[in-house]
């Protein structure tokens, strides 16, 4: 079975960086779809048969609407 694992994700922690002019996130909020987006990819790429995501998806427990998306 292969398997990829990863957890903290943290989404809205943008207390560093600068905003996007194109998005109106932070750089840092970018930087974190970024990963996420390349865990997916590796995921679909090596076929695995599960990814598993072990929380902490957001900063805290009433993350923004954007963010939700």
């Amino acid at each position: 079975m292969r398997l990829i694992h990863f957890s903290d994700l943290h989404l809205g922690v943008d207390n560093h960086g600068a905003l996007d002019p194109e998005t109106g996130l932070s750089t840092r909020v970018l930087d974190f779809l970024r990963v996420f987006d390349l865990i997916l990819d590796r995921a679909i790429a090596d076929r695995v048969d599960a990814v598993l995501f072990t929380g902490d998806a957001f900063k805290n427990r009433d993350p923004s609407p954007t963010l939700q998306r």
